[in-house]
């Protein structure tokens, strides 16, 4: 019998395997053997329990299985486990792939926090807090590719639709999860209540020539959100920056001499719908984007955005069903605005 994380039980799973450097091996178990046995979870992880949220998550191939307590919640996968969906992380332990497990929560997560998600699984940042920065990063644990080819072999499974959008949203090469954030809300579009500029690069590195180094001594610059074709990048500022202004301000003339503007974000302004709003239009004009303002989220609507991107709330997903009628009326507000237009 075997065991098998999954869910938020998975993603910490992963995420403390990728932090130790363990390369986990695909694996091909029988789902039928799958148990929910708290009693055999503690014996088999020992001390790596207390490392998993609460209640552990675990998947089981049949209803029968399920086991209801304050110490699990179980899941159930009807059929065949995907091809590539289950590592092995110790013997007689499995976890969900990082495609398995992103697939588990499209349907559990608000599409912003999906994205979130995504963005951290193809970005190279970790959620430690007590590290130095520029510390404590990991590879990747997915891409695009894989994901596609995972989604490729799961048939018409529930929550598939919406990772397939989140991919459409989101951004790789992320370093962080303000860089992120700070994505999602410039770039989300309106019916998803961001603002619907469009998508950056992330940490586009920019190699400095030697009149360059002699402001900034490196030989390259990175920038966390860039529009390369325009020669404009966003620098987000957290408060482990705080210490670093002599730094950054170096950053930003080297870029200039790299023919780079660079602006600064900062952590109250990416929680203010008013100030975003504001760095949105500014940007949208010093990039010439397509936005049409009259389709941008209310600043209410807008804030609740922002609150769901810091984790001051935790909505439920929007159906698809929601979104249609979110751009239907979308576009019957275009068509009243441009009528009005002719007719003035």
């Amino acid at each position: 019998m075997s065991i098998c994380l999954c869910n938020l039980s998975a993603d910490t799973a992963l995420e403390l395997a990728a932090q130790e450097g363990r390369e986990l091996l695909l694996a091909s178990p029988d789902a039928s053997t799958f148990v929910a046995d708290m009693a055999q979870v503690r014996e088999t992880l020992g001390d790596f329990v207390e490392k998993l949220p609460y209640p552990i998550e675990l998947l089981v191939d049949e209803q029968t299985k399920r086991r209801r307590s304050s110490n699990a919640v179980c899941h159930v996968w009807k059929g065949p486990l995907p091809k590539n969906g289950v590592f092995e992380l110790h013997e007689g332990v499995y976890v969900s792939s990082p495609e398995f497990t992103l697939l588990q929560q499209a349907s559990q997560l608000h599409q912003a926090n999906l994205c979130q998600m995504l963005g951290r699984y193809l970005g190279t940042w970790t959620p430690a807090k007590d590290k130095p920065l520029g510390q404590d990063k990991r590879a990747p644990l997915t891409s695009f590719e894989s994901i596609n080819e995972f989604l490729s072999g799961v048939g018409h499974a529930w929550g598939k639709r919406n990772l397939k959008m989140a991919m459409a949203y989101t951004c790789e090469g992320a370093a962080s999860a303000p860089e992120t954030s700070l994505q999602l809300a410039l770039t989300l579009p309106p019916e998803l209540h961001g603002l619907g500029i469009v998508q950056p690069i992330m940490n586009y590195e920019v190699e400095l020539s030697a009149e360059a180094q002699r402001l900034y001594p490196h030989e390259s610059i990175r920038i966390d959100l860039c529009w390369r074709n325009k020669g404009f990048g966003l620098e987000y500022q957290g408060e482990e920056h705080g210490n670093r202004l002599g730094e950054d301000c170096a950053r930003c003339f080297a870029a200039r001499k790299m023919d780079y503007e660079l602006w600064f974000v900062a952590k109250e302004q990416l929680e203010s719908a008013v100030q975003m709003m504001d760095i949105g239009r500014e940007l949208a004009n010093r990039i010439d984007a397509d936005v049409d303002e009259e389709t941008w989220p209310s600043e209410g609507e807008f804030q609740d955005l922002l609150d769901v991107l810091a984790g001051k709330e935790h909505p439920k997903p929007v159906g698809y069903a929601e979104l249609r009628k979110r751009k239907a009326e979308l576009r019957h507000r275009e068509r009243k605005t441009s009528r009005s237009t002719k007719h003035n």
